[in-house]
């Protein structure tokens, strides 16, 4: 019974279940299952040691621990360049001189310097809060953040155009002011030289300088010389000056370089555009949308395409109610009621009730009371 059936003959041979390579793994298995093996023949088992090996680390542990340090290292690099760059362009107001075209410009200039170190502090706080979805502090200061984003991007797209304006009412201030400077000083010597010739002696001299404003005194020396000789003196003297003067008005460029303050203006207004952009794609978007870039090109996409009657109606509808979210307006029946409201039942005039006995008085004594069907039968009787 132990050895089988037996094969019929010229039948082929059944295949063994157990080939001879697979029998040491099969017996290595069986042991292990058993239990640990005897220290010797007919000995006693070894006691298991108590110490343990050390469980391999899990792989979701170790990826856990580096998403949170590279968290708390954006979130601290977030906060430095935020904070860093905010403080620059408040330091740079000050003093504060709000009719020069020049602190107006480097005002300007100081915001498209440093809106790159915001930005980046902003992208840090971006990269902080997906690697911890979870942390509530950190959602509230990137949703503060964002909201100030949309400030700053509005705030970039205006600089474009103040730019411009301060740049060429500067340039036009300058023009304005070496015109100015020439003119006076024209005006200063042609008075001297009026003067130099118009006078008689050294006291009317002395008295058409003096009405002059800026001319210089005469030498204390000029009363021991004569008139003619001062006077020939003082004539070389403004030739001289006017020479110079001349000479100088040549030399000094009538005004800034347009080629090059046309292209410093034309860098500036680029790197403000690119500023608001990245601003406008980290601030909090319009009616649901991610950003407010998103919310850009929704409406531009609309203000092209002019949607059917349905959708604009669900769009206007989805406005709504984002702007209810937003503003934490009241429920619309709060606002205004859904359905009419029913009509009131009449009511009822006010019956006064009065006990039975007082009663008499509404059936008078004299009146004959009818009797009853009943009554006339049993009379009948």
């Amino acid at each position: 019974m132990g050895q089988g059936r037996a094969l019929p003959e010229g039948a082929p041979p059944r295949p063994d279940p157990f080939p001879p390579a697979d029998q040491p793994r099969l017996l290595a298995l069986m042991s292990s299952a058993e239990g640990p093996a005897p220290a010797a023949i007919g000995g006693e088992p070894k006691p298991e040691s108590g110490v343990r090996a050390p469980a391999a680390p899990k792989k979701s542990i170790i990826a856990l621990s580096q998403a949170d340090r590279l968290a708390n290292l954006a979130s601290g690099g977030a906060t430095t360049f935020l904070i860093g760059g905010v403080a620059a362009v408040v330091l740079s107001l000050f003093p504060l001189r709000l009719t020069d075209s020049q602190w107006q410009l480097g005002v300007l200039a100081n915001l498209v310097a440093n809106g790159s170190w915001i930005l980046l502090g902003l992208v840090l706080l971006h990269l902080a809060c997906m690697l911890q979805p979870r942390n509530a502090p950190l959602n509230q200061r990137l949703m503060l953040w964002r909201r100030l984003a949309a400030l700053a991007a509005a705030g970039y797209l205006l600089i474009v155009p103040l730019q411009v304006a301060t740049t060429w009412i500067g340039v036009d201030a300058s023009r304005n002011a070496r015109e100015r400077v020439i003119s006076k000083s024209e005006t200063q010597l042609k008075a001297y030289r009026d003067a130099l010739m118009g006078a008689a002696n050294l006291t009317d001299l002395k008295g058409r300088l003096g009405a002059i404003p800026g001319a210089p005194p005469l030498p204390e020396q000029a009363s021991m010389v004569p008139y003619d000789v001062v006077r020939e003196r003082l004539l070389q003297q403004l030739e001289q000056a006017e020479t110079r003067f001349r000479q100088r008005v040549q030399t000094v460029r009538p005004g800034p370089n347009i080629l090059e303050l046309g292209r410093q203006t034309a860098r500036g207004a680029i790197a403000s555009l690119m500023l608001a952009l990245g601003f406008a794609s980290g601030a909090e978007g319009l009616f649901g949308q991610a950003s407010l870039l998103e919310s850009l090109k929704l409406l531009t996409r609309k203000a092209k395409s002019k949607p059917a009657k349905g959708d604009r109606l669900k769009g206007l509808r989805n406005q709504w109610q984002w702007l209810k979210q937003r503003l934490s307006l009241p429920k619309r029946s709060a606002i205004r009621p859904i359905s009419k409201p029913q009509k009131q039942a009449r009511r009822r005039p006010l019956v006064l009730k009065i006990p039975r006995q007082w009663k008499f008085w509404r059936k008078p004594f004299w009146r004959k009371k009818k009797s009853s069907s009943r009554q006339r039968i049993r009379v009948s009787r």
